[in-house]
């Protein structure tokens, strides 16, 4: 189960992931909480794709008014917890079981598919997938820790993930806790790399940046790097290729700052790969990642990259060998990616290196799927 299958990390890694499986040996359900995301499209026709059950009547009713009155009172009573969390407690109760019985249920992200599962299907083992620095987007430890304790297995897509669920006490049982890559299928990414990506036959520094327009992605930190770019008088355009609730937001930012030459906003794009694939520079600019699957996916291409110091950047870059990491400030963003614009001998070598780079996830992590769920 997944919430969506809109343009993201953890959807990528799914979509990338159910190709992989064998379909003689095993029968998949992917069960999404809304329908209509751009990645659909890449699921296997083996996959039966179904929607969760929503309350209805009477019971949609009250849950729709509990999550507003939740959301207005807890602040008030100094309860902070993160919206799934609370959409949860006023939503589960309404929530109908369902009826079939599996050998195996996933929650392939945290949040709500986590506590649908955990409570509302029937299955032999339970495993649950967390994408995201948990502790930093503000999922409370307590209930975090109660939702993980039924499941058999908690994955963690990096090793800081998998720390952090240890370190703060989201799983008290650290035995259930294992790490288990994002997949990345390297010969598609490179395949539809080559598809049409950008037409406006601009030809001087492009800059590229690819996510959720989502706060945990910081893209007002990429807008004002920008900023501090274009005052040392550079010539640039930086592309965004992503959608979400911020967009509105940096719209602003962009008029505010003066900068609809030098930004522009793609929308979301189910292939962002052809865009990566002729940058000068990738930039991520995220402040957390569970684990960043578009770090990755532009080594895979060749890029030289900017990638803010999240902790699962260290698992990803080595700094000045594969990538550079700095602090999440604009002069921190700009300064690396000037160094990248006056030190071609360094963007070289950053390039030669991860063209050298081999990535298993397709082998290796699939392999630890398929040994959870060939049970």
């Amino acid at each position: 189960m997944i919430d969506s299958l809109t343009c993201g990390g953890a959807e990528r890694s799914l979509v990338s992931l159910l190709p992989l499986l064998d379909y003689d040996k095993v029968d998949v359900t992917l069960m999404l909480v809304g329908r209509g995301g751009v990645f659909e499209q890449y699921v296997p026709k083996q996959v039966k794709m179904i929607t969760m059950t929503h309350p209805i009547g009477l019971s949609n009713h009250l849950s729709r008014l509990l999550y507003s009155f939740f959301l207005r009172v807890f602040p008030l009573l100094g309860i902070k917890e993160h919206t799934a969390e609370t959409r949860w407690r006023a939503v589960g109760w309404a929530m109908p079981r369902v009826e079939e019985v599996y050998d195996v249920a996933i929650a392939y992200q945290q949040g709500f598919p986590s506590y649908y599962i955990a409570d509302k299907v029937i299955a032999k083992h339970k495993y649950t997938w967390v994408n995201a620095d948990i502790k930093k987007a503000g999922y409370d430890v307590s209930y975090t820790n109660k939702v993980y304790a039924k499941y058999d297995k908690v994955i963690g897509v990096s090793d800081a993930v998998c720390n952090d669920l240890k370190m703060y006490g989201y799983v008290c049982d650290t035995e259930k806790i294992v790490a288990v890559y994002d997949i990345l299928n390297t010969d598609l990414i490179r395949q539809m790399s080559k598809e049409s990506g950008f037409t406006d036959g601009y030809t001087g520094i492009r800059l590229v940046t690819v996510g959720r327009m989502v706060p945990p992605k910081s893209y007002d930190l990429a807008v004002k790097a920008a900023d501090e770019l274009q005052k040392r008088g550079y010539k640039f355009k930086w592309s965004f290729v992503g959608d979400g609730c911020s967009r509105p937001m940096i719209e602003r930012m962009i008029a505010e700052y003066n900068l609809g030459e030098y930004i522009e906003l793609l929308g979301e794009h189910a292939n962002p790969y052809p865009f990566m694939a002729v940058c000068d520079i990738y930039v991520q600019t995220s402040s957390f990642e569970g684990f960043g699957l578009t770090v990755t996916e532009a080594r895979i291409l060749g890029k030289a990259e900017v990638c803010t110091n999240f902790p699962s950047a260290y698992n990803q870059i080595t700094d000045g060998e594969t990538g550079l990491i700095c602090e999440m400030t604009p002069k921190a963003v700009a300064d690396k990616i000037e160094l990248l614009l006056l030190d071609n001998k360094l963007k070289t070598k950053l390039e030669e290196n991860v063209a050298k780079e081999v990535n298993t996830t397709a082998e290796t992590e699939s392999a630890k799927v398929k040994a959870l769920i060939e049970i």
